[in-house]
């Protein structure tokens, strides 16, 4: 059976929980950073010795003396021991150590050189080379055993950093909230807008003008199938012409040859720009009837009757009826469309459509940048809650349920 615990208590219960596998390893590490100070303090008295900032008129070897001293202070102030024990405190306790420690080596190297040079400074000198030894290898200590020892705990340690990591982001999930909400009423304002639009938009787009276009539109689309169904053989029949025109086999008048092109490429265009009954392209089908009969086109005899059929379908005008449609399906829309320019529908629709894009945009940005972090937020808190979870089974064989 599951523990079902909110983050806070999730952090004290483990931490009592794994209190008596690291209270030891704490307890060395806190002893040995006492041990570090300790040593710190000896290096400082040591440099005490060095003090001649009350003489009135200091030699250059005291004046010498005296800076050894003040920095000194100005360097091992600087070290603070870690309030809290966890190994990362206790890792960049170390590093500042050292980093002060060979700090302060440079400056020794600068001013005892010279300072050796008087005898009168030679067992102050070597108080202070002790003192800083016993730090050095203090913090040798600390480092290659201490802090060894001590990683054994890091993994328990990690869950409670995790721990107090969730709480940090729950709480900025909670604060990004409460920003997306107080920006509610500009979010409200902007989306009205975008609605009385969106409507104004739909009433232009459900002009009768625009259904009647498509009606249009889906009707000429069946008639250019019927017609191209009429014309499929007629253009194979045309390209084998074309064909043998363009090696100069046949003769071919450039009118023939230019609407046997359109007909094979746009055969409604071609019985639409005719004018009714299609003279000319009646005129062009019996031209290509009579050349067909030429030695130079060839085609199969099945093929070539039913593009005689076809033909001869054309010729008799069963394609009439459907020609005068589309004629004035065409008419009527390109009526419609010129409307639509003078009233300026289109440029309406348009500045309508660009207005409300801009406006979705300007609304989106509002809280885009929260919604982003919120997102990344949540997903950082599924990762780390999971992982949480089974460690926290791993370490103490216990199923926690994570309420966040």
């Amino acid at each position: 059976m599951s523990l079902e615990k909110n983050l806070d208590e999730t952090l004290e219960w483990f931490k009592e929980k794994i209190s008596s596998n690291v209270s030891s390893y704490r307890n060395n590490a806190m002893k040995q950073i006492r041990a570090i100070s300790d040593r710190i303090e000896e290096v400082k008295t040591a440099a005490h010795r060095f003090d001649y900032s009350d003489l009135k008129d200091p030699d250059v070897y005291q004046n010498y003396a005296t800076t050894i001293y003040d920095k000194t202070l100005e360097v091992f102030e600087q070290i603070q021991a870690p309030e809290i024990i966890t190994y990362n405190n206790l890792d960049n306790f170390a590093r500042d150590t050292n980093n002060k420690i060979n700090t302060y080596m440079n400056i020794l190297s600068k001013y005892l050189s010279w300072l050796k040079r008087d005898r009168s400074y030679k067992t102050k000198v070597k108080t202070l080379d002790r003192a800083l030894t016993r730090l050095k290898e203090e913090l040798h200590i600390f480092e290659n055993k201490t802090m060894l020892s001590y990683s054994e705990i890091i993994n328990f340690e990690k869950v409670c950093d995790d721990i107090t990591s969730l709480i940090g982001l729950v709480d900025r999930i909670q604060f990004l909230e409460k920003e997306i909400e107080s920006h509610k009423d500009d979010i409200e304002k902007l989306t009205q807008t975008i609605e009385k639009n969106e409507k104004d938009l739909i009433e232009l787009k459900n002009h009768p003008g625009f259904q009647q276009l498509e009606k249009n539109k889906k009707e000429l689309e069946h008639i250019e199938i019927s017609i191209s169904n009429k014309v499929s053989e007629i253009k194979k029949l045309s390209s084998k012409v074309l064909r043998a025109a363009d090696s100069r086999k046949i003769e071919l008048n450039e009118y023939d040859k230019e609407l046997m092109k359109n007909l094979t490429k746009d055969p409604l265009g071609v019985f639409v720009k005719e004018n009714e009954g299609y003279r000319g392209v009646k005129a062009m089908l019996n031209t290509l009837k009579e050349i067909s009969k030429e030695p130079a086109i060839q085609m199969k005899k099945e093929k070539l009757q039913r593009a005689y059929e076809n033909i001869d379908e054309i010729l008799n005008d069963e394609i009439l009826e459907i020609q005068i449609r589309a004629q004035f399906l065409v008419q009527q829309s390109e009526a419609i469309n010129d409307k639509f320019k003078e009233m300026q529908l289109d440029i309406k629709i348009k500045k309508l459509e660009d207005e409300i894009d801009n406006l979705k945009i300007d609304r989106n940005r509002i809280t885009l940048p929260l919604r982003r972090e919120k997102e990344e937020k949540g997903k950082e808190i599924d990762t780390i809650s999971k992982s949480v979870e089974e460690r926290i089974e791993e370490f103490t064989s216990k199923v926690v349920k994570l309420i966040l």
